[in-house]
């Protein structure tokens, strides 16, 4: 072996106890510097979960979003729980309405998290909690990479939205319009047909519910409605992405003024090598990459071709538009 690497594996188990690392990282010769969450961390955490995960399930402060979250981010900062000392753990002064930060409970709203155990809404006491603190151990957190983490991520609901209102040319106003209920501004829909799309938090709020439950397809997740983010490429999120592609390619295609896909003195014709000049143009609109001849040539063939009529080319670029929106490389980055 390398001497230089081997000083470096040596050293790296020597700081982060080589003996307690998983079996995995060991045969790689690289340690685990983190502690693991013990069974009674996780009982801790769903116990929790119901009344926190809906503001903390993403984000810098989503310690709610897997056990490991909730150990790297909340077990192992001694700012939010330290070992041995619930009196001067920031998580216990929380959840019994005497926090020392921005916010004085947790939950956010008119009872604090004892209250709420004291009501019999929440299971988890806050003794427990407590108990689980004076037990723990001194914790250990890996500011290292994971090797095992995701390296793709799939774009949120809200990206997507965002994304698709600049990359079509659309914005809020070619699907809502402002109306008033009870003095409280409100998103009124141009109708269901153009497929809105809102999240229920956003403001003003979306007054129909299909806008929020479509925004919940694609995996958006809400405070107010108590809905966990989800980036899984789930059947409802591909279904929702493909009816919403579709819908809004149709619409930019059809907006007055609009250049976002056919710039001033760009040929829309059905001339192949108008379509192709456009197809690689898109490529690099949607995707960041421009495609090869054999992909223009590929995607032409399949998609655009078969949709194209003598006398409308709208389904056809349609079709190619949402096919960009559906590629792997626009939905993950």
């Amino acid at each position: 072996m390398n001497r230089f690497i081997f000083l470096l594996v040596m050293s790296g188990l020597l700081s982060c106890g080589g003996e307690g690392a998983p079996q995995a990282l060991r045969a790689q010769g690289q340690a685990a510097c983190s502690t693991p969450a013990t069974s009674e961390t996780v009982r801790i955490m769903q116990g929790l979960k119901p009344h926190c995960e809906g503001c903390h399930a993403q984000g810098a402060r989503g310690y709610f979003a897997s056990t490991e979250t909730f150990q790297a981010l909340l077990v192992s900062d001694v700012r939010m729980v330290k070992p041995g000392s619930p009196d001067d753990s920031e998580l216990v002064r929380l959840l019994e309405g005497r926090g020392t930060g921005a916010f004085k409970q947790m939950p956010i709203g008119q009872k604090s998290y004892a209250q709420l155990v004291a009501d019999g809404t929440a299971t988890l006491s806050v003794a427990e909690v407590r108990a689980w603190i004076q037990g723990l151990a001194t914790q250990q957190r890996d500011s290292r990479p994971d090797p095992d983490a995701p390296r793709i991520t799939r774009l949120s609901a809200t990206q997507m939205q965002r994304a698709l209102y600049q990359q079509l040319g659309l914005s809020h106003e070619d699907f809502f319009t402002a109306a008033n209920e009870y003095g409280i501004p409100m998103a009124e829909s141009r109708g269901d047909d153009f497929y809105p799309l809102q999240p229920p938090d956003a403001l003003p709020t979306p007054r129909q519910n299909a806008t929020a439950e479509r925004y919940h397809a694609l995996g958006g997740g809400s405070v107010l409605n108590q809905v966990s983010q989800d980036r899984s490429a789930a059947p409802s999120f591909v279904l929702t992405l493909t009816q919403v592609s579709q819908r809004w390619c149709r619409r930019a295609l059809a907006k007055t003024g609009n250049q976002a896909l056919f710039s001033t003195g760009t040929p829309r014709t059905a001339n192949p090598e108008d379509v192709k000049a456009t197809l690689r143009r898109w490529s690099l609109h949607f995707l960041g990459e421009r495609f090869t001849d054999a992909q223009v040539e590929a995607l032409y063939q399949d998609v655009f071709v078969p949709l194209a009529t003598p006398t409308d080319t709208e389904p056809a670029y349609v079709g190619v538009c949402s096919y960009f929106i559906r590629h792997p490389h626009w939905i993950f980055y």
